[in-house]
């Protein structure tokens, strides 16, 4: 018998809405392809959930985030998810959104989350702790609990994305990634308003700052074979201070840099760079000025 059928994971397709056979078929067939390109210990089961409305699919987002006790926010602008609460990993898909690209940006996100769902398949990958000595730090510079919880979840979502992109990378997944960070990284007036309202206020300022970790991140294992994604960064930043860019562009360089593979070795590692490269510099009382 075929290896790789023995090690194909078995997937489960649940779908919520109106949704077509021929497109729960057509999105699972790419997603085990994906499995079957992709080496390393692979997942025995996995769950693929797709939503035929965006309304839907927060609904049902907001419901298992509250049953999971999970407090923080961020995932609204993503193609497709990934998590593993329950024990296995789960594919989250909302059509609405996915189909409204092309098929090349969908390829990108759907491969996305399968290695995700290799690499950070069991629910110890989204619970991570914050070593008391960082806490306490945080205080000093009047961040509180919940404002470093969120920075956290930036920090983690930035550092489990890299991972999958060096996966795929690793098996020849250029283009369709190219596409995706593309899509990751571009911005709006609406970001720039954000930037507006954010940059006084210390708390915000670094939460805005810290979600643009990711698909800042995002880019560096591809940027040997798509150089322009390296512009593409700079344009991300091109509304913050020419001093607060470049020290976003030397953070993200030193995150790639410290890159180890342990996931909770180096989302520890991560935050504290970003709390003290965000905030460190700044005198405390700056810090604690609302």
């Amino acid at each position: 018998m075929d290896d790789s059928l023995v090690r194909r994971p078995i997937i489960y397709i649940e779908t919520h809405g109106v949704v077509s056979r021929e497109v729960a078929v057509g999105i699972q067939e790419q997603v085990r392809a994906c499995y079957d390109a992709l080496s390393g210990p692979l997942p025995t089961v996995v769950a693929l959930s797709l939503f035929d409305t965006l309304a839907r699919w927060q609904e049902y987002a907001v419901q298992r985030r509250a049953e999971a006790g999970v407090v923080t926010a961020g995932d609204e602008g993503f193609l497709a998810t990934h998590d593993a609460w329950e024990g296995i990993p789960r594919l989250n898909v909302c059509l609405e959104r996915l189909q409204a690209h092309s098929w090349l940006l969908q390829k990108g996100a759907l491969h996305q989350v399968v290695a995700h769902s290799i690499l950070h398949g069991g629910p110890e990958f989204y619970r991570f702790l914050v070593p008391r000595t960082l806490v306490e730090r945080s205080r000093t510079w009047g961040i509180d609990v919940q404002v470093l919880q969120q920075v956290l979840y930036f920090v983690a979502v930035a550092v489990k994305s890299y991972q999958a992109v060096r996966l795929l990378v690793e098996h020849g997944f250029i283009e369709d990634q190219v596409a995706l960070a593309r899509y990751q990284l571009q911005s709006d007036e609406d970001d720039v308003a954000l930037w507006r309202m954010a940059r006084w206020e210390p708390r915000a300022r670094l939460l805005y700052l810290s979600a643009q970790l990711k698909p800042l991140l995002y880019i560096q294992p591809l940027l040997p074979y798509a150089p322009d994604l390296e512009e593409a960064g700079r344009s991300r930043l091109e509304h913050l201070p020419h001093e607060e860019g470049q020290r976003m562009k030397s953070l993200v360089q030193q995150l790639s840099d410290q890159h180890s593979g342990d996931t909770h070795q180096d989302v520890t590692a991560a935050l504290a760079l970003v709390l003290e490269t965000l905030l460190g510099t700044q005198p405390r009382s700056t810090i604690q000025a609302g």
